[in-house]
């Protein structure tokens, strides 16, 4: 049981991390737009946190208590990301234009850039629903091969897929992944370890 309550933590820690890069991301963002020239004839364009807020609002109301719920992102939605030069990027499915001209829409702007992608962020919170499925599962021995070696996941949007970190990458843990969690395509394997905790 003190593995699985590390796992969690581990999980809910690399999620703060993530959402703290962002966060970082926006602010030094949010901090050269302040610093730039201004006008009072110019009507203010929406930053990239607005954007995103408005953009998540058209989802659900309550995005923000349910931003881990599967079900409140549409078929399109790819994710949104700050790419590095501060741009609000959009990542959809399916028809490009098609769901540019539907997020003007939503957005009340053109002031961001869609990009297609193959996977929704539906599909991989779904994926993300089912290690957290897996890792509370108390029938689960903690020597099972997943267990052993699990140092996290996350859904990274600018790659389009879920990130499964493993101490030890290999067959055994694939394998055994694939088998009792999930074989989608989306999901990757990567090299981690598992934060020291203080």
């Amino acid at each position: 049981m003190k593995i699985r309550t590390t796992l969690l933590f581990i999980t809910l820690f690399s999620c703060v991390l993530l959402c703290g890069t962002a966060c970082n991301r926006l602010g030094r963002h949010n901090q050269g737009q302040a610093s730039g020239p201004s006008s009072t004839n110019e009507t203010k364009e929406p930053d990239a946190m607005e954007l995103h807020d408005k953009l998540m609002s058209s989802f659900a109301d309550d995005w923000m208590e349910r931003e881990s719920d599967p079900n409140i992102y549409p078929s399109y939605y790819g994710g949104a990301f700050i790419d590095n030069d501060g741009t609000f990027v959009i990542a959809v499915t399916g028809n490009k234009e098609a769901n540019y001209q539907h997020l003007i829409e939503i957005l009340g702007t053109d002031n961001f850039q869609v990009e297609t992608v193959q996977y929704s962020y539906r599909q991989m919170m779904q994926v993300m629903d089912r290690i957290d499925s897996f890792l509370f599962d108390a029938s689960i021995p903690e020597d099972h091969p997943v267990m052993a070696r699990f140092a996290g996941a996350y859904p990274d949007v600018m790659d389009n897929r879920v990130k499964v970190m493993l101490t030890t990458v290999d067959n055994t843990a694939i394998n055994s992944f694939k088998r009792d969690i999930s074989d989608s395509p989306l999901v990757v394997f990567e090299q981690g370890e598992i934060p020291e905790l203080f």
